[in-house]
């Protein structure tokens, strides 16, 4: 029964100040979770690395845990940045040791490809009556990215010993990208200012993507190399992680909230007891099977992501229904015949000033603005094609605007251009 709803929920849902668990809350958040001076049980993977994080041998194991200390983020981030601290020096001393070894593994994967794209969410910020008061970019220090090499590590390791046993088992995949979207990556890019080679590989996608952070233009060429890529999904298919530039990967390490991770600890668990062999491999799903799962766990990781935004959003635009008449700043993301999308800077929402808004406010000096005049007359008599022609503002440009008005119904934000931009 209890493995029944994990199988149907297949993920956690993660909604703001809310969590639908896979598992009831007792082992989710309780007797399966890390907390701190409390036994747990575990799997363990137990990596070998050279001094240029090279992999020299890998050992999996039931393993005993105790946390020593439980730590937030921005207190590793204090560490890290040298600031004072009043933990032990035994565990100041071991965050250190895992900043440099996160280091040498992020230096070695980029080398090997992996793509790092830079598309920061907004952090809500309640008060304390549970409502949104404002919102913020999450924090992206390197204290995150401690974690996260740790966790790609881990998961390899696991997808290269199901792998070396020829076993079936659920992998996670990201296919590369295809010649259509590749195409309108590349004009995106061209408009905002940049020129890439025809036939651009991963290497080249990662100097690119470094030349433009912290620029304004950063989010869109990052969100237009999103949206280059397929969706990565679960698929007992070996055609390895692109993103990743990864030939093996798995979800591994949370067990507790994604239903993969959990049919994999128990491929692990069938090895460790010395019952996992390509002999034995009839006792467990095989691909049709685990292709079937797999569609059905990435169908509910994209509703869960799905509902986890629409509900972030909307607890934006309610926020924002407050700061009616307020000026932000903003980046052009898309140009439409109707009008322009943009992404707000610092709530990172997108909102929409239709063209009659744009051109009403459109610099007549320039020889560019009086054509864009032009075409707001041209606009009012169903000739738009002229509006997205000449529109005064260019993918990727920061400009200035106002916040005009907020539809919760249809989910959108209306904005103008702010005066004296």
């Amino acid at each position: 029964m209890l493995d029944e709803e994990a199988h149907k929920r297949a993920t956690s849902v993660y909604l703001p100040r809310h969590v639908i668990p896979m598992l009831p809350e007792l082992l989710s958040n309780g007797i399966c979770s890390l907390q701190e001076g409390q036994d747990r049980l575990v799997k363990s993977v137990y990596i070998k690395l050279d001094s240029k994080g090279k992999v020299l041998g890998t050992r999996f194991a039931n393993s005993l845990m105790c946390s020593k200390q439980r730590l937030t983020y921005e207190q590793v981030d204090e560490i890290l940045e040298g600031q004072g601290s009043s933990l032990e020096k035994r565990v100041v001393g071991l965050i250190k040791k895992m900043e440099e070894l996160a280091r040498i593994l992020q230096k070695r994967r980029q080398k090997q490809g992996m793509l790092s794209l830079e598309l920061p969410k907004a952090e809500l910020v309640f008060d304390d009556k549970g409502r949104v008061v404002d919102a913020r970019p999450e924090s992206t220090t390197f204290s995150h990215t401690i974690i996260e090499m740790f966790m790609l590590e881990a998961n390899e390791a696991v997808a290269r010993l199901l792998d070396s046993v020829q076993v079936e088992f659920l992998r996670r995949i990201h296919p590369e990208p295809n010649a259509l979207t590749a195409g309108n990556m590349a004009r995106v890019i061209k408009l905002c200012g940049y020129v890439i080679p025809r036939d651009i590989d991963r290497i080249g996608l990662q100097k690119l993507l470094d030349s433009v952070r912290g620029k304004p233009e950063s989010f869109l060429i990052n969100l237009a190399v999103l949206k280059s890529l397929q969706k990565a999904e679960y698929s007992p298919s070996p055609i390895g992680h692109y993103a990743l530039a990864s030939p093996f990967y798995c979800h591994f390490t949370s067990p507790i909230r994604r239903y993969p991770d959990l049919t994999v600890h128990r491929l692990l668990e069938a090895w460790l007891e010395g019952s996992l062999r390509k002999n034995t491999a009839g006792r467990f799903p095989g691909y049709n099977e685990l292709e079937t799962l797999g569609a059905h766990c990435s169908e509910r990781e994209r509703n869960a992501e799905a509902a986890e935004m629409d509900l972030h959003d909307r607890k934006i635009l309610q926020m924002l229904k407050q700061k009616v008449g307020e000026d932000t700043l903003a980046v052009v993301t898309s140009i439409t015949n109707f009008g322009v999308f943009v992404q707000l800077e610092k709530f990172l929402i997108e909102g929409r000033i239709s063209a009659e808004d744009v051109l009403r406010y459109a610099p007549s000096k320039s020889k560019k603005g009086r054509r864009a005049k032009n075409a707001a007359r041209s606009s009012r008599k169903g000739d738009r094609k002229k509006f997205q022609e000449n529109c005064p503002y260019k993918l990727g440009q920061e400009i200035r605007v106002r916040i005009s008005g907020v539809n919760m119904a249809a989910g959108t934000l209306d904005l103008v251009p702010a005066k004296g931009r």
